[in-house]
């Protein structure tokens, strides 16, 4: 039984009778009615045996017990006031009389309906018939209404909205479909459920009723989240993706912004770093800016959030990517790069429902590149000594001992054959199958004024790589009050803690990059020596000097620790109807700490340990004041914001070094003995104040309109450049409202928009517009003596980063909504952009920041969503494809390019290009040799018969030279995809459910540092298995491709070109779930709700020509030099185990 607040019991009479008969007529009617109840009641009688309970649980007992149903005004009745009650055998009648001995709650008895009210205190009270007199002819009858809401195939739909129509009095249905409603008896119930059409049942006396709802794949009821809003998504304007917590159920992820990966079209997903937590690279509608960074904004139940690391997966409801300029310039300075608007779940009425996944799985790495053997490596070792001596210009003829450029003996006594040599795979010896584990507890439920959802996760995950982890433990706590009837209160808490531990695995070699000296030395070195310690890679003539990478990962201690606390309060007041007036404040606090110790051990080439300790400390706080306005005129409907919010940040860190550790046994700096080698400390803080506005208006479900307005104020930027603007307007037209298209029964959705609108990036640090000082030591009398020196020039009218964005889309749903797609074309020209500035040496400066750069970005995408069958067997399919090309319009005053090791940013190209030599084969015979081109002609290191071949451009005159050098440094491909795509298919089958998920990339480059390393043609690094063909004379000139080994490298093989870049497509199936969910009729013998079993396979298969551990790779963020492999850790495919259980 449910009760709600009524207005009252009867409708007016339409009888067409004067006075004195209605009176008369209400009179008997009551009168039958009464005499009839009361003998009912007197036959039902009831036992029970209720202490302290609230009265509503004694009418419902009562209900249970009998046919009696209890009608009240819940105004009146104060249902949660405690009773208690021990009858046996007594008539319900009498059980009343106990029940409300003492109060002014008189009841009717109207042959099985209970009406209670409260008495005029003026008149004396009847047990049984009350004074019909103080019922009235404009008071409504209330009945229950109970029933259950399913899916075309009647499996139950947990979770439903039932709502009485034009009241806000509703309820959810339970796991099992099931609902129970208090309604006046004119009621109409609105049934709406995500992804299904909404239905709308007249009540009309029934007291069962079974709703079957039918499939809208379109979603035009779904509510999407918008910026300091919510909107029907039938009603968006804008640019809008979305995923729900249905789409997070299917993936397994410990971060975020991986539950992206292939799901919202025109949002590139680089998962480029494997490291256990590590957040994938998100990049919307391309990179629009040469230095203020090309990440979104992240907002979390309203607060702005710098990352989402601490955030648990399973506490997200749902996930909205604002795109085009018309749904992000309600952010102003902080939304060109787009937005994630994340909302967690709260707590629904009704019971509490608690849940307990677990699961546990295992992790390998996903793709490992080949290097040569140690078989193949000596082979490579013998002719490079043999080129080498070439060189040299000495005598290859007798036995290889006697050459100049000897062979190491360890390559020889393995191409003889000889035991005891080693052959190791460097790679695999580091990396491993690590398991991860994941728990989380959940409840949630409530009452009409109350609900809660609360819930608590561990985390723990072992990384591929040896000695790398990461585990994280998070709480939330999220409380929904109704505190009056205008007062409303939203509370979330979210501490968490993180933990991450492991060596830095990137780089090159020769460093403390584990992955780094792995690829790089040579399998003939053993991991440990014939004592049983780390082998030494030192001295030794075979191999260059390496740390072991062994022992990097296992002996090197780096541990950085975080603890997080993000908390907001929400209060809203309904001043009217039509007008809520909105207060939020909240503050993230977070520490960090991460401590580092190198021990002094022979392995790790050092001569003295080292440690470091050093702390990060961020407070954010934010407040904000909305006024919000919903109005309906006829079929006009209007709705406002009007809002100022302020958030400040301040940065604070030191650090502390030491390299006079005694030994190795305390690894903390207090060992050191007080003595510290290096130190600093820092401060940092900005803040930002802004107004905004939004109007949308539509008429008649057709014609939309909306338009917004931002002002931001910021600390960072100049004196006379603080404020921006940020405006926007949109239009859609739903053309399949339309009386010309209501004939046409196959479109059920047909909808065109239109929009501009203007963002920016405030992303360029705290005092970049400020002139600064650094602090120096000088020498004075042999001494050092701390003095100041100018740092950088100001420059007051730096401002913002601006970006202008049209956008053009078609939405289409057809065929019942069994086929949905969306088209969105855009246009986006961020000026403004900073670049440091070449200006006068007079100034005592050589460049300054400036706001000059122009970038555009163009493309398409595309989302399709079908339903390819329907009944005991289902199939959807959710498709996206999306394309983008980026282009430089402008570069300082006189438009120089910026040119970078291996990268190129030039007008009429994409950002960072590549940019280098081109190969053109290799060297096969004398006579190719003698046409050229010649890389650094009579140079010891110039060209060779057997080295690679380039293209001669160009010369110092514009026109090919037959020498290669820098003027044949050529665009050699962009780092950005022509295209990239996702697609999902999900197969449901009574209780089974079926996803896969893939994902992929097709057209972009990856410059290979790690092939810059194995593919030098060094005897002392490892070499990449693709150089096994190389070339060994004129009539043995392998493949073509692979040039001749030579220690000292010739040729400008050590030049960026096209032979250091990768193919960076790929196809990946990321993402496959099989579920089980246990028989009801089991569940229920189980006393439980409901039991599903899972597998989960992430990344199980990559198609791919990369040749390195991850084709989907970026090294950095800095929009200069995108697109890098600098190997860095793997990406892993994991298979999972789970179960879930509801209570």
């Amino acid at each position: 039984m449910k009760n709600y607040d009524e207005k009252g019991f009867f409708k007016p009479c339409s009888l067409n009778l004067n006075l004195s008969m209605k009176l008369t007529a209400i009179l008997l009617l009551v009168s039958i009615f009464s005499v009839e109840a009361s003998v009912y009641s007197q036959k039902n009688k009831v036992t029970l045996d209720l202490e302290r309970v609230q009265t509503r649980r004694v009418l419902e007992t009562i209900e249970s017990l009998t046919d009696l149903k209890f009608f009240y005004n819940n105004k009146n009745i104060d249902s949660d006031r405690l009773v208690s009650v021990k009858v046996i055998e007594r008539p319900v009648s009498e059980v009343l009389d106990i029940l409300f001995k003492g109060t002014s709650v008189y009841y009717i008895l109207r042959k099985k309906q209970v009406v209670l009210n409260l008495r005029n205190i003026e008149k004396p009270a009847s047990k049984d018939s009350g004074d019909p007199l103080l019922i009235t002819d404009q008071e409504v009858v209330q009945q229950s209404v109970s029933g259950t809401v399913t899916d075309e195939n009647d499996a139950p739909l947990p979770g439903a909205n039932i709502l009485e129509k034009g009241t806000t009095n509703g309820v959810q249905s339970d796991f099992d479909g099931n609902f129970s409603l208090t309604v006046g008896d004119d009621a109409v119930l609105v049934i709406s459920y995500i992804g299904f059409k909404t239905v709308e049942i007249q009540v009309d006396g029934q007291s069962n009723i079974s709703v079957s709802m039918e499939e809208d794949a379109a979603g035009l009821d779904e509510i999407v989240v918008v910026g300091y809003g919510r909107v029907k998504k039938a009603d968006l304007t804008g640019s809008v993706g979305s995923v729900d917590a249905a789409d997070l159920q299917e993936v397994k992820v410990s971060n975020v912004q991986q539950a992206l990966l292939g799901k919202v079209a025109g949002v590139q997903i680089k998962p480029n770093d494997g490291t256990p937590g590590a957040p994938p690279q998100i990049i919307i509608r391309g990179v629009g800016s040469l230095s203020a960074g090309s990440d979104p904004l992240y907002v979390v139940d309203g607060f702005p959030v710098p990352d989402l690391q601490t955030l648990n997966p399973d506490d997200i409801q749902s996930m909205d990517i604002l795109k085009d300029a018309s749904a992000t310039a309600i952010y102003g300075s902080r939304g060109s790069n787009g937005v994630v608007l994340i909302t967690t779940k709260r707590g629904q009425e009704g019971k509490a429902r608690i849940n307990l996944d677990i699961s546990s799985g295992l992790q390998e790495v996903s793709q490992i590149p080949h290097y040569m053997n140690a078989f193949e490596q000596a082979t490579y070792a013998y002719w490079g000594s043999y080129f080498r001596t070439l060189d040299l210009g000495g005598d290859v003829s007798g036995p290889p001992e006697g050459w100049q450029y000897r062979v190491p003996q360890t390559a020889l006594d393995i191409l003889d054959g000889k035991p005891g040599t080693a052959d190791v795979n460097w790679i695999e010896e580091v990396l491993r199958t690590a398991p991860v584990s994941s728990y989380q507890l959940s409840a949630s439920g409530g009452s009409e004024d109350i609900k809660y959802a609360v819930s608590g996760e561990y985390l723990d995950q072992e990384g591929i790589i040896i000695g790398s982890s990461f585990s994280r433990y998070s709480l939330r706590a999220n409380l929904d009050a109704q505190l009056t009837e205008k007062l409303a209160l939203k509370v979330n808490l979210n501490p968490s803690y993180t933990e991450r531990l492991g060596e830095n695995p990137e780089g090159t070699g020769y460093g403390t990059s584990i992955l780094g000296n792995a690829t790089s030395i040579n399998p003939y070195s053993p991991v440990y020596d014939e004592n049983g310690d780390y082998f030494v890679i030192n001295g030794l003539p075979e191999v260059g000097n390496f740390p072991n990478p062994v022992a990097l990962a296992n002996e090197v201690t780096d541990k950085t620790s975080r603890t997080n606390f993000f908390g907001n309060i929400d209060l809203s007041y309904s001043i009217t109807d039509d007008l809520i007036f909105n207060v939020m404040a909240g503050a993230n606090l977070s520490s960090s700490r991460n401590l580092r110790f190198v021990p002094d051990i022979p392995s790790l080439i050092r001569a003295t340990p080292f440690g470091s300790d050093t702390t990060e400390q961020v407070v954010n706080w934010i407040s904000e004041f909305t006024l919000n306005y919903d109005k309906n005129f006829g079929e006009h409907h209007i709705t406002g914001l009007a809002g100022f919010t302020t958030q400040k940040n301040k940065f604070e860190s030191n650090f502390l070094e030491s390299d006079k550790f005694p030994n190795n046994l305390i690894p903390y700096l207090n060992s050191a003995g007080g003595i510290l080698t290096n130190g600093g400390a820092g401060i940092s803080e900005w803040s930002l104040i802004s107004y905004l506005g939004r109007v949308n208006y539509d008429f008649a479900n057709k014609y939309y309109m909306t338009a917004s307005i931002r002002t931001d104020g910021s600390s960072r930027f100049g004196s006379e450049n603080r404020y921006g603007v940020f405006p926007s307007a949109a239009v859609a037209w739903r053309i399949s409202e339309e009386n010309f298209l209501q004939d046409f029964d196959a479109i059920d959705n047909l909808k065109l928009r239109l929009s501009y609108g203007e963002t920016g990036n405030n992303n360029i640090g705290n005092y970049a517009s400020l002139a600064t000082i650094d602090n120096v030591n000088y020498p004075l009398a042999n001494s050092p003596v701390g003095g100041f020196v100018l740092n950088r020039i100001g420059n007051p009218n730096l401002t913002w980063e601006k970006q202008g964005s049209f956008n053009i889309g078609l939405d289409v749903s057809a065929f019942n909504s069994r086929v949905n797609f969306t088209l969105d074309g855009f246009r986006t020209i961020n000026k403004s952009l900073l670049l440091n500035v070449n200006i006068p040496a007079i100034t005592g400066f050589t460049s300054s920041l400036q706001n000059i750069g122009k970038i555009e970005n163009k493309g398409w995408e595309l989302g399709i969503n079908t339903v390819n069958f329907r009944g005991d067997f289902r199939w959807t399919t959710d498709f996206n494809i999306s394309s983008y090309q980026n282009e430089v319009l402008k570069l300082g005053p006189e438009g120089d390019p910026i040119i970078g090791n291996r990268h190129i940013t030039t007008i009429g190209e994409p950002l960072g290009a590549f940019y280098g030599l081109v190969q053109d084969g290799i060297f096969e015979t004398q006579t190719e040799y003698d046409q050229g081109p010649i890389y650094n002609p009579g140079g010891s290191n110039r060209t060779r018969v057997g080295d690679v071949k380039f293209r001669d451009f160009s010369g110092p005159d514009g026109v090919p030279d037959g020498a290669i050098d820098s003027y044949d440094r050529v665009i050699l491909g962009s780092p950005y995809p022509d295209f990239y795509y996702g697609m999902t298919n999900r197969f449901n089958y009574n209780s089974l459910s079926l996803s896969i998920s893939l994902q992929g990339v097709q057209g972009n480059k990856v410059g290979s540092l790690a092939r810059d390393v194995g593919g030098r043609n060094e005897l002392r690094v490892n070499q990449l298995a693709l150089y096994n063909d190389f070339w060994r004379s004129e009539e043995e000139p392998g493949d073509g491709n692979a040039q001749r080994p030579n220690d000292e490298p010739t040729g400008g093989i050590r030049e960026f070109s096209t032979q250091k870049l990768d193919n960076g497509s790929y196809l990946r199936i990321n993402n496959i779930s099989l579920g089980y969910e246990l028989p009801t009729s089991v569940v229920e013998r189980l006393k439980m709700r409901s039991i599903r079993l899972y597998v989960n396979a992430s990344n199980p298969f990559t198609f791919t020509k990369f040749e390195g551990f991850n084709p989907d790779v970026s090294r950095g963020t800095d929009p200069l030099a995108p697109g890098e492999d600098n190997n860095n850790y793997p990406l892993a495919k994991t298979w999972t185990l789970g179960l879930n259980l509801g209570f």
